[in-house]
């Protein structure tokens, strides 16, 4: 195990309102497996299959590390970054028989006995060190075996007919408050939980039970009240096969209808979007026009994607969630071949990255400034390769904003192991 915090001035960098410049890049040669990254106060969290670096937004400098050699771990961080959490077996999960030993395990019962390490998401400094069982495989662990990260402490689910939660302190381990019967499934039970979504002032909870009646509750971080409870009997947008996601400060629902793809086929789509803490319903969806796709649901509203007259060239358009919009790029901005991929919405500048292979060969980074015909290409260090099309969770985890920098997690070449991570100003 490494634990490392670095000397340094470390000042929380702005959050880019656009890009002009490639600033800097840090690399690992030996880190293994997908990598993810997070937001921190200072900059960024990379998520890693052995532990997590932070980098200094605005420098790309290391701040802190915790790696643990010989074993994968699983990582989780709070929703204001200041927190981050690794959990690790005691012994390593790495060779084949481990896996089959975890799997023989849980099936039990008994699990294998780990250890959870939480660290101050600024400083890197430990603030708490427990003993916890571990239900198998670190990668694979469900929502009832393990717990997640929040800012008031650790917030866990147990699989009772009605579901109960509990809140531990993350420094001492004291059980904070604990709540039953979280939802009223009647004479049937919960079938299957989703995993809970964090906000600083809610934890959602959303949960399916046997009936088929799908059901959100939001409780209060610091007592466990609470909030405002939904049923899919109460609204049309709650559907069994739906999901939710935290969308900044917002929370995002699929109601389980199919969002055509601009390529062709279906995705489910995230137009409904609600306050986490007062339940207050902001949206319920868009209408689009012929042409017109929804690219994504962010915080500021819909990312919209107009077809231009030119082929695979695009304009878009973020359109508040009272339908109105609120800035547009020119009609032909962007030229790309992965309309929906490695995209951001600044507050000056919409920003899209066309991985090699697209339609214009070589990796294309472009900002389009909302209002303004112009575009212009930010310089690559060199031809930039994207995640495989499948993984979407990947790609959505590989070029994020956070403050200090715009950063992109370059996908390594073909079967080899390191990572570089680049970051743009």
């Amino acid at each position: 195990m490494r634990h490392e915090a670095l000397d340094g001035e470390w000042a929380p960098g702005e959050v880019p309102g656009t890009v002009t410049e490639h600033a800097w890049e840090w690399s690992d040669e030996k880190a293994e497996g997908n990598v993810a990254q997070s937001p921190l106060p200072g900059g960024v969290l990379l998520r890693m299959q052995d532990g997590v670096v932070a980098l200094d937004g605005a420098s790309g400098e290391e701040m802190w590390s915790y790696r643990v050699e010989g074993t994968r771990v699983w990582t989780d961080v709070s929703a204001s970054g200041e927190r981050v959490h690794i959990l690790f077996p005691d012994e390593p999960q790495e060779r084949e028989e481990d896996t089959e030993a975890a799997g023989d395990a849980e099936e039990d019962g008994s699990g294998v006995p780990g250890r959870r390490v939480v660290l101050d998401g600024v400083t890197g400094e430990v603030v708490g060190d427990h003993e916890e069982e571990i239900s198998g495989d670190v990668e694979e662990l469900g929502v009832f075996d393990v717990e997640v990260a929040t800012d008031e402490g650790l917030f866990g689910l147990a699989p009772e007919p009605q579901l109960d939660a509990v809140m531990r302190s993350d420094t001492d381990d004291e059980v904070l408050w604990h709540t039953e019967d979280l939802f009223s499934c009647g004479e049937s039970t919960v079938d299957r939980a989703d995993r809970p979504v964090v906000f600083p002032g809610a934890v959602v909870v959303r949960a399916v039970c046997g009936s088929g009646e799908a059901q959100l509750t939001a409780l209060a971080p610091a007592n466990g009240s609470v909030l405002w409870s939904m049923t899919s009997q109460e609204s049309n947008v709650l559907a069994a096969d739906g999901g939710v996601r935290r969308m900044g400060e917002l929370l995002a629902i699929d109601d389980g209808a199919p969002e055509l793809e601009p390529a062709g086929g279906d995705r489910y789509r995230e137009t409904v979007v609600v306050d986490p803490v007062s339940g207050e319903l902001l949206s319920d969806g868009i209408e689009l026009e012929e042409g017109q796709f929804l690219a994504r649901t962010v915080d500021q509203g819909y990312l919209l994607s107009n077809r231009s007259g030119v082929e695979r060239t695009f304009g878009f358009e973020l359109r508040g969630f009272d339908g109105e919009t609120v800035a547009a790029t020119a009609a032909e901005a962007v030229q790309t071949s992965s309309l929906l991929d490695y995209l951001l919405p600044l507050d000056e500048a919409f920003v899209k990255l066309e991985p090699s292979g697209g339609v214009a060969g070589n990796s294309v980074l472009t900002v389009a400034p909302w209002g303004a015909e112009e575009t212009h290409e930010v310089p690559l260090p060199r031809s930039v390769r994207g995640a495989v099309p499948s993984e979407e969770f990947a790609k959505s985890q590989e070029f994020i904003l956070v403050p200090g920098a715009v950063v992109l997690i370059e996908s390594p070449i073909e079967d080899r192991d390191g990572i570089t991570v680049v970051g743009f100003h």
